[in-house]
């Protein structure tokens, strides 16, 4: 691809994680003979001295179209793991673009990530639980409320919700998503539990992989119980989740674009990663991405084998 333009601004966080410009670097590795790239948003830079400089929220997608994987990381900028383990691996994703079609977000929000926050607005969650969560991640305005029949949100959170999700809304349709992978990590759970809000739900079996990558790892998860929200956890794994993400709209059979009900996404297989962050080095964290990126391909092949046959 061509040469990424970006500010050379300092990372503030000193805690491993890859400086933010080394990633804009490593990802401009990804060859232009086999990915379309584009800049679906941009964040200000908030320094006086970058004053009119901007972060790109950039968007990767295969010259190979067809049934595809999704991957998606760094929506929250506390949680550097995942953008770190798909910077260290582009040569291995330039390979897999050979054969299969992917869609990638690595770094869905650069300006926290780049100061440890978890929003771009916001460093960590609201206290009050009525309050607005500015994520970048936040499709609510696309998504449909069963009561109302209408959007959830009469507008998005934030204008890298509005760009990200318009970004798979166009892109949808060229690259039907069977399988999204979007890497999260988890600053507050004792032991580990990942989502699925595909069609298989807690039975899905490329959640159930995850679970065994993470658990050969080192990483324990709860076999069973409720998580702080109330969720069901059944062998490390938690669905039936509306919480009005990306993860959701990639996942919805109808959606809602300038007033009307459009078809969805409709994914297959939707699975949130999650690492505990707390006692853990990042180093570790890094290396369990990094374990679950490098078996994509046999991930991607175990979705077509399901979802083909079903």
């Amino acid at each position: 691809m061509k040469e990424i333009r970006y500010p050379n601004v300092p990372t503030y966080k000193k805690d491993g994680r890859m400086p933010i410009t080394e990633i804009y670097r490593k990802l401009s590795r990804l060859k232009e003979s086999l990915w379309i790239d584009e800049v679906i948003c941009s964040q200000r830079v908030d320094m006086k001295e970058y004053k009119r400089k901007f972060l790109p929220i950039l968007g990767f997608r295969t010259r190979l179209k067809g049934d595809a994987l999704w991957i998606i990381a760094g929506i929250h900028g506390e949680e550097p793991a995942g953008p770190n383990a798909i910077a260290k691996n582009i040569r291995f994703l330039n390979k897999l673009a050979k054969k299969i079609p992917i869609v990638l977000i690595p770094l869905a929000n650069p300006s926290g990530y780049r100061r440890d926050w978890r929003y771009p607005t916001l460093k960590r969650r609201p206290k009050c639980p009525n309050a607005e969560v500015p994520s970048v991640g936040s499709s609510e305005h696309v998504l449909i409320n069963p009561k109302t029949g209408k959007a959830q949100s009469p507008k998005p959170v934030n204008k890298e919700a509005e760009e990200i999700s318009k970004y798979v809304i166009e892109n949808f349709k060229n690259y039907p998503p069977l399988v999204v992978l979007d890497f999260h990590e988890d600053e507050s759970a004792k032991k580990q539990y990942i989502y699925s809000h595909g069609k298989l739900k807690i039975y899905d079996p490329i959640a159930r992989k995850v679970v065994r990558i993470l658990k050969k790892q080192g990483f324990k998860f709860y076999g069973s119980g409720k998580t702080a929200f109330n969720e069901k956890i059944l062998k490390g794994v938690v669905a039936d989740i509306n919480d009005g993400s990306i993860d959701e709209l990639l996942s919805s059979e109808k959606i809602i674009v300038n007033g009307k009900k459009i078809k969805g996404p409709d994914a297959k297989s939707v699975v949130v990663i999650e690492t505990k962050t707390i006692g853990v080095p990042l180093k570790k964290r890094v290396k369990a991405h990094s374990y679950i990126i490098k078996d994509l391909k046999s991930i991607y092949t175990l979705a077509k084998d399901i979802f083909d046959e079903g």
